[in-house]
């Protein structure tokens, strides 16, 4: 199960730490009288210090990864990660949301991406940074289309900061936390 629990009061001493490094460990968030929440860890993240663009830095890639809520822009991706080693037997929450709706009422906070952009397995895997996503309007999904295929042009969707109303777009929820 997940290594560590913390109660508010923790959290508040340690957010510095969960977010200005690449986290070994889930953090399992606790709070009277609501579910758990899970911040997930960040081991793909191998090989993210020799992979940064250098147009950015660790602490700006982290920063940029770390206020964001992601997204999978396809069923695969998704079933992917669920199914990696180090998760098939962690229980898992998925959200089924209405993307028209995500991007009707968030648009404007919506920035996309080719890559899992925080996964850093390989040392052959490409340049990360701030700027890897990008709005919707500047997005090249034409030109990725034909360059990597249908599943490859798009891997991300992301809204920065939060997305406050994410109750109202999700039209299924599968599985739990126990």
């Amino acid at each position: 199960m997940y290594q560590t629990a913390l109660n508010s009061a923790q959290l508040q001493r340690t957010a510095s730490d969960l977010l200005s490094a690449p986290r070994k460990q889930s953090i399992v968030l606790r709070a009277p009288g609501l579910a758990p929440a899970v911040i997930r860890d960040q081991k793909p993240m191998k090989f993210v210090t020799e992979k940064i663009d250098p147009d950015s830095s660790l602490a700006e890639y982290l920063a940029a990864i770390n206020s964001r809520v992601f997204f999978w822009a396809n069923a695969e991706r998704l079933d992917r990660l669920r199914q990696a080693k180090e998760y098939r037997t962690e229980d898992q929450v998925v959200l089924h949301v209405d993307t028209r709706a995500l991007v009707e009422r968030h648009g404007p906070r919506i920035e996309l991406c080719r890559l899992n952009s925080g996964a850093v397995t390989q040392k052959n895997h490409p340049l990360r940074g701030h700027r890897s996503w990008l709005p919707i309007a500047d997005y090249p999904y034409a030109d990725y289309r034909r360059r990597y295929g249908r599943h490859g042009a798009l891997v991300e969707v992301t809204v920065l900061d939060a997305v406050p109303d994410i109750v109202d777009l999700t039209d299924k929820i599968e599985g739990t936390i126990g």
